[in-house]
């Protein structure tokens, strides 16, 4: 994706959208909290995720949702190629992975389950 450097525009890091209740009114979450996510409100569920797109689109915010990685054995050797920069990670020791940090990116890497 290539960005404006003109524009302010958000990016935010979610894999899913939380709904809490926040007093009399539920919440739909995209990001950790409210300070460094989006949220929109609603007296229900359907109209808080339709709060929630009209605040997405008028903060001129982004939500990018990070793929998870595929794991794969080679040489009885579990192995996982980071989404994000492909950096190729071995795991000795495991017969299956659910998350790692890459040591190349630094990134958090959900595993999709081993393939039958």
């Amino acid at each position: 994706m290539t960005l404006n450097c003109d524009r302010n525009l958000r990016l935010i890091r979610a894999r899913e959208i939380k709904l809490i209740w926040d007093g009399d009114k539920i919440c739909a979450l995209a990001g950790i909290d409210l300070q460094e996510g989006v949220g929109g409100y609603g007296d229900n569920v359907p109209d808080a995720l339709a709060d929630l797109v009209v605040r997405i689109r008028s903060e001129e915010t982004t939500i990018w949702v990070p793929r998870p990685a595929k794991q794969f054995i080679e040489n009885g050797v579990v192995k996982c190629a980071c989404p994000e920069c492909g950096h190729v990670t071995e795991m000795s020791g495991f017969a299956e992975l659910i998350a790692y940090v890459c040591d190349k990116c630094g990134g958090d890497v959900d595993v999709e389950p081993l393939a039958d």
